[in-house]
C-alpha cells in the first residue's frame, strides 16, 4: 500500500500540517476556550431530562433566585427536551429555591431535577488527580518502550502521544464540548489506543532493522518498507473503530457524545501521528544521534 510514499523523507509536510493543527489547538486553548463542567470546576448542576417546557436560555436564567450570579449561569441543552443548568456553588436553601423554580419553568416536578454539588476545592482535586493520571500513563510507557525496544523508540512514541493529547483537547476547545471526568478516560483511552498502533510499527522496524551499523539512507528506507507492510492493517482498523464511534456520536446522549468526540479526533489523530510523526521522528532522532557520534569521534581523533 502506498509504494510511492515517502513517509520519512516527506517529514517536513507531516510535520507542518500537525503544526498547523497544534497551533490551532494551542491557541484555542490559550485563549481559555476549554469549558471545564463541575467535575473540574466546582459548582451546582441542575439536569432534567423530559422537560414538558423548551423556554429559553434568557427566560432560564431569569428564573433563577435572587442572590445567585446569573453572569456565572451555564446552559447545556441535552438531545431534544433536556436540560443542564450550571450555577455557581449554592447552599441548600438556594439550591432548593433554584430546583423549585427550574421545576416550574420546565413543567416537571421539583423531584424531577437532578441536583449534583461539588465544591471548588474538590473539582482542583479532580484536575490535579487527571493530569497525574495522564502523565503517569505517558511516564509508564516511556519506561516500557524503553525496555522493549529502546529509548529513541520511546522518545519518537513520546512526541506522537503529546500531539495526540493537545489536538483532542485543543478539539475540544475549538468545538466547546465540556470537559469532564468522562473526557479524561477519553484521553487516557486514546493514549492505549495510539500507542497501540505506534507499537505495531515500532516492532515491524525493529524486526527489520540490520544489525550491522547505522547507514542513514538505509534505515530511513527499511522505516518507509515497514511502514508499507502495516499500513493497511493500521488505516483498517482505524476506520472500522471509527465507524460505530461516529454513531455513538451522531445518536448518543450528551456524555456519550462527549466520550465518542474524544475517541473519534483521538484515533483518527493516533493513527496519523503512527505513521507520519512517530516513524519519522525516530529516523531524523537516529541520523542526529549517528551525526552526534561522527562529530564527537572527529574531535577525539583531531
Amino acid at each position: 500500500m502506498f509504494p510511492n510514499l515517502d513517509f520519512v523523507g516527506g517529514w517536513r509536510l507531516w510535520f507542518s500540517i500537525s503544526g498547523a493543527l497544534l497551533l490551532l489547538s494551542a491557541g484555542a486553548i490559550a485563549l481559555g476556550n476549554l469549558n471545564f463542567g463541575i467535575d473540574f470546576q466546582g459548582g451546582t448542576q441542575f439536569t432534567v431530562v423530559n422537560a414538558k417546557q423548551q423556554p429559553t436560555d434568557d427566560e432560564i436564567i431569569s428564573s433563577l433566585p435572587e442572590g445567585i450570579d446569573r453572569d456565572a449561569v451555564q446552559i447545556q441543552t441535552l438531545g431534544q427536551d433536556g436540560y443542564e443548568v450550571r450555577t455557581e456553588e449554592l447552599d441548600d436553601s438556594e439550591s432548593q429555591a433554584a430546583q423549585q423554580e427550574l421545576s416550574q419553568q420546565l413543567g416537571v416536578q421539583a423531584d424531577e431535577v437532578g441536583v449534583t454539588r461539588v465544591s471548588p476545592a474538590f473539582g482542583g482535586q479532580v484536575r490535579s488527580q487527571a493530569l497525574k493520571a495522564v502523565a503517569a500513563a505517558l511516564l509508564i510507557i516511556v519506561v516500557f518502550i524503553s525496555f522493549r525496544f529502546e529509548f529513541a523508540f520511546a522518545l519518537a512514541a513520546m512526541v506522537a502521544l503529546l500531539h495526540d493529547i493537545l489536538v483532542t483537547v485543543g478539539f475540544y476547545a475549538l468545538v466547546g464540548r465540556e470537559v469532564s471526568l468522562v473526557t479524561v478516560v477519553a484521553v487516557l483511552t486514546v493514549l492505549g489506543y495510539s500507542i497501540y498502533d505506534t507499537i505495531i510499527i515500532f516492532d515491524r522496524i525493529r524486526e527489520n532493522t540490520p544489525t550491522a551499523g547505522y547507514n542513514r539512507r538505509r534505515f530511513d528506507e527499511m522505516v518507509n518498507t515497514s511502514i508499507r507492510q502495516v499500513v493497511r492493517r493500521s488505516i483498517y482498523t482505524s476506520v472500522f473503530s471509527l465507524i460505530p464511534i461516529t454513531a455513538l456520536l451522531i445518536f448518543g446522549e450528551a456524555t456519550l457524545a462527549d466520550f465518542a468526540f474524544a475517541l473519534l479526533v483521538g484515533i483518527a489523530a493516533g493513527t496519523y501521528s503512527s505513521i507520519f510523526i512517530a516513524s519519522p521522528a525516530l529516523a531524523l532522532y537516529k541520523a542526529w544521534r549517528a551525526g552526534r557520534l561522527r562529530t564527537a569521534r572527529a574531535s577525539r581523533t583531531a
